[in-house]
């Protein structure tokens, strides 16, 4: 189901990127009805196409979450690419809109994420919260410290922040004794309310995190797009490679 899922999740997201090169000049723009308008439709309108999609392939209801999840990891990896090279992805584009898009793509995630669940489970939504709360307090006193602009600036928390997360939560939903056919939903709820405090952050970035740089904003979408999959990630393999 991995495979089949990646590879509809692949198909899903660039077709999105596509649309954005090609005509999102037209409905992604500043001002009142830009980005506000794209915020409003576009999670809904994934949303229903995840649902269906899930129905009209008659995917179990308890397997729902796993194929949503799964479906968004493709999304998650290509945001990354997407914000980090916005100006050549999107060339037709103002380079000032790459924070918008983190934004719009944070609800988007969640919308296809949230279209899998059969229940959302409150202990992991809080566990979520809690978490990725403390990661933003944690970048808002010690950032500094690790992220600047400029090369090397961000990309080393590219390689070391998401692989500890990874392993967290790995090491998590093994200690607090969820079951193994439950880890892969667990690990993806914690993710839902990342995408709801990600994307206040992203858009808050200078009210949020003074100690850095404004200009790093869209890198930290990128960031936390990485982060985000790595938790999914870890889930999935905690519960299909239970042995390791």
């Amino acid at each position: 189901m991995i495979v089949r899922w990646m590879a509809v999740g692949f198909a899903l997201w660039i077709a999105i990127l596509l649309a954005f090169r090609f005509v999102g000049d037209w409905a992604f723009h500043e001002g009142p009805w830009g980005v506000p308008w794209l915020l409003l439709i576009m999670p809904l309108a994934l949303w229903a196409i995840t649902y269906l999609m899930l129905v009209v392939l008659r995917v179990t209801p308890e397997d729902r979450s796993e194929a949503a999840s799964i479906m968004a990891v493709p999304g998650l990896l290509i945001g990354v690419y997407e914000i980090n090279s916005f100006g050549f992805v999107f060339p037709n584009l103002d380079a000032s809109l790459a924070t918008e898009f983190a934004v719009l793509m944070f609800a988007c995630y969640a919308a296809v994420i949230l279209a899998g669940r059969t229940a959302l489970t409150v202990r992991w939504m809080a566990v979520g919260f809690a978490f990725w709360i403390a990661l933003a307090a944690a970048f808002a006193a010690f950032g500094n410290l690790a992220l600047q602009p400029g090369p090397g600036g961000v990309s080393w928390a590219f390689l070391t922040l998401p692989l500890a997360l990874l392993i967290l939560t790995y090491v998590v939903v093994k200690i607090m004794g969820v079951a193994v056919n439950d880890r892969s939903e667990a690990a993806t709820t914690m993710v839902v309310p990342g995408f709801l405090v990600g994307l206040y952050e992203v858009d808050r970035f200078a009210v949020l995190f003074p100690n850095l740089d404004p200009s790093i904003s869209s890198e930290f979408g990128a960031l936390m797009f990485a982060c985000y999959a790595a938790v999914i990630l870890a889930g999935i393999v905690s519960s299909r490679l239970e042995s390791i």
